[in-house]
């Protein structure tokens, strides 16, 4: 994931490179495609505008449409499609095959020059002139100053106390200081997670260098070298008055960019100790994430209408739109972006309450997909799906936290039978966070093969690392383990096993399993082997995993039990995520979810995805929020001592005493950023590492790999997916038969 200017961890979603890469191509002036014929997703501007094509998702949409995910550990699926439709002019964007590419629509000139920052440090400027003319939704025409706004607003602590976010410069030179200007202390010392620092009110490292014009310095040596460095220039244009609200100015007098004094103009209501100071602008923001009408958008459609309680969006053509990175405007008029229920969604299509269903795995839905194509009333688009559904664990606590519970679940159930039976011969098993058609995968395959663990199906394996583990006490603290006396194993927590508030010394399964309880004998707690799993409602995947897993006596005779809950998806992802906004309590319950994960770019960086320097409080509290299954595993090495970083794989391997010592948080920052852009070989000597980590600590298990299938309705023309380019970014290139 990329960390520059705006870091949200998505559902997980960082990627590697596919073999698929669909073509688009320009057209030649004055011999364009004939209108209305269907050119198979490459550039065509020469179709008419008009007509209504419904998107559906089984995904129930948030409303999170601005800035979906915003400070939040993953972001919602559908939300994000909504954002991708109404925001545009990036000056780099993904294309067909994930990999980013320089937006010339919107970018006149672009220059990366690497400079010397002093004591041996070298940062990366990059200088972008944007093309004049280029319009937002209500005619407002885009500067520089639209692309600066929103990473020095969101880069301070007004964003902070609004959106419990401020991280996004922090890649570029002077964050730190920029970051502790809270409106009163330019040029006061102030202590922070970065040590003390001077803090400033311009942002050295950003720069409004003319209305057209701007630059981006971004600071070694924590995010330069990197290995993926070309894809800082990745910045969108925002509504100044979305972001900054009435009053503030993007400024610069030659040292710097920033923010005129409106913005962190504050409040004071009550006297002395009851006196609280608010910025006035916390308001401002949090309204205007949430408000669809008021604000220009960037992108080819805008908000017309969003209903939540049908979690429904009509999404009507901005005709101001000057087109995307190939210069492809949109033709279809309205868009709406409907939920689709998955037992119903071909009842939904055929009845023309649908137009397109996406993503379509389980070997009956394809079946049923080709079925309806023979009748040429509806069109397929098939590829190689670069992700897998899964089980996602939350490892800070419950029996989950501990990776030979995670491993004894992979060993109880027979992943390839699942496979098979899910996909009906249209998928397959991997077993890491990989495609196999991953470009470092198939250089690596004979060896990863060989060396990631398989858990191949075997009772005796699994009792095997659970006793390893320590569950081996039955509900009395007797040991050991008998099925006679104890339905389900217990394990003696060590001080350090207590969980997040002490969690697991209460900690209890759910439903009629409330009995199954952590019991304290003595001075010592027990932990049953209860695992409590939150579903969403009508899926086909949870109703498989509960025949595969559940119902069988595998986990019986183990002395495991597993609760199932079944949820809409805004809540899971709430519980999932502790998101109080989307209906978590409070209190982590449930740490085992079934879901799916994808690559949706031609990146694979997942340094943020796991917990980082525990030792330090607020850093700790800084990076959490960005751990997919809240996991740390730090130990020997440590990527924020200062002497572990930039090291080759080499190197790292000889300090930490092995291969196999290496930490994944540690691996995961090394991998793109000790490794030179361009340097295949030692990225891949990282690459393996990690996979072969991640292969042991289990943070998921890894369920089915499979070929998607996206059916819609055949008045679509010019419709075309691949794994990275899905029907939100090819409806850009489609028309409707009926307008031509």
């Amino acid at each position: 994931m990329k960390k520059t200017l705006r870091l949200v961890a998505v559902l997980v979603v960082l990627v590697l490179a596919s073999t698929l890469v669909f073509a688009a191509c320009k057209p030649d002036s004055g011999s364009g495609p004939t209108p209305g014929t269907d050119t198979n997703g490459v550039v065509n501007n020469d179709f008419k505008v008009g007509g209504t094509v419904i998107l559906g998702s089984t995904t129930q949409m948030g409303g999170d449409f601005r800035w979906t995910g915003l400070g939040q550990s993953s972001a919602n699926a559908a939300d994000q499609d909504i954002q991708g439709l109404t925001t545009g002019y990036s000056t780099m964007e993904l294309n067909q095959g994930g990999s980013y590419v320089w937006n010339n629509t919107v970018v006149k000139s672009h220059n990366e020059e690497v400079i010397d920052a002093g004591e041996g440090v070298e940062n990366l400027r990059i200088t972008i002139e944007i093309n004049s003319g280029l319009k937002m939704s209500g005619g407002t025409e885009v500067t520089a100053a639209h692309f600066l706004a929103y990473t020095l607003a969101m880069s301070t602590p007004v964003s902070l106390e609004a959106l419990g976010y401020n991280l996004a410069g922090q890649a570029i030179a002077g964050y730190a200081e920029y970051s502790a200007y809270n409106g009163t202390n330019d040029g006061q010392a102030v202590s922070t997670r970065y040590g003390s620092v001077t803090a400033s009110k311009k942002f050295a490292g950003l720069r409004l260098l003319d209305t057209y014009k701007f630059s981006i310095e971004i600071a070694g040596p924590d995010y330069y070298p990197y290995y993926y460095a070309d894809t800082y220039g990745a910045i969108s244009p925002e509504d100044l008055n979305l972001v900054l609200g009435e009053g503030v100015e993007v400024k610069d007098d030659g040292d710097g960019a920033y923010l005129s004094d409106a913005w962190y103009a504050t409040t004071t209501e009550g006297e002395g100790e009851e006196a609280v100071t608010t910025y006035d602008k916390d308001a401002h923001l949090q309204a205007s994430r949430y408000d669809y009408y008021t604000y220009e958008y960037t992108g080819p459609y805008t908000v017309d209408r969003w209903n939540a309680t049908s979690s429904e969006v009509t999404l009507k053509i901005n005709p101001n739109f000057a087109g995307n990175f190939e210069g492809q405007k949109p033709h279809v008029e309205t868009i709406v972006y409907r939920l689709l229920v998955q037992s119903t969604q071909f009842a939904q299509l055929q009845a023309g309450e649908v137009d397109v269903i996406v993503g379509l795995t389980d070997g009956s839905d394809i079946n049923q997909a080709l079925s309806l194509v023979k009748t040429g009333n509806y069109g397929e688009s098939h590829y190689d799906r670069a992700g897998y559904g899964k089980l996602q664990f939350n490892c800070d606590f419950s029996p989950t936290m501990f990776k030979e519970v995670r491993q004894a679940i992979a060993y109880s159930l027979d992943r390839e039978d699942f496979a098979n039976t899910f996909t009906q011969g249209f998928g397959s098993v991997v077993n890491g966070p990989y495609s196999v058609n991953f470009d470092s995968y198939v250089e690596l395959q004979d060896e990863l093969e060989a060396n990631l663990n398989p858990y191949s199906v075997s009772a005796v394996k699994a009792a095997q690392v659970l006793e390893q583990g320590g569950w081996i006490y039955n509900a009395d603290g007797s040991t050991p383990w008998d099925k006679s006396k104890s339905p389900v194993r217990y394990k003696k927590l060590a001080a350090t096993e207590y969980g997040p508030n002490n969690i697991n010394q209460s900690y209890k399964g759910v439903g009629e399993d409330q009995n199954l309880a952590t019991v304290k004998i003595g001075n010592d707690y027990f932990m049953p082997l209860v695992i409590n799993w939150m579903s969403t409602e009508d899926n086909a995947v949870s109703e498989l995993l509960t025949t595969k897993l559940i119902e069988g006596t595998a986990l019986t005779n183990l002395g495991m039990k597993i609760t199932k809950t079944e949820t809409n998806f805004v809540k899971l992802q709430g519980e999932l995520s502790r998101i109080p906004d989307y209906g978590y309590g409070g209190t982590p319950t449930w740490s085992m979810y079934n879901l799916a994960t994808g690559w949706n770019t031609a990146m694979y960086d997942y340094a943020y995805n796991w917990i980082s320097n525990k030792d330090n409080e607020e850093m700790y509290d800084a990076y959490i929020d960005y751990s997919v299954n809240f996991l740390s595993d730090d130990e020997p090495l440590s990527w924020w001592d200062d002497e572990n970083k930039g090291l080759t794989f080499d190197e790292a391997v000889a300090k930490a005493g092995g291969a196999d010592k290496l930490g994944m948080n540690y691996i995961s920052y090394a991998m793109v950023y000790s490794v030179d852009p361009g340097d295949v070989d030692e990225y891949n000597k990282w690459f393996y590492q990690y996979l072969i980590r991640w292969n042991e600590l289990l943070p998921d298990i890894p369920l089915y790999s499979n070929i998607y299938y996206d059916c819609y309705n055949s008045k679509i023309l010019n419709f075309k997916t691949s794994p990275f380019f899905g029907p939100s970014d090819a409806i850009l290139y489609c028309a409707v038969s009926s307008a031509q």
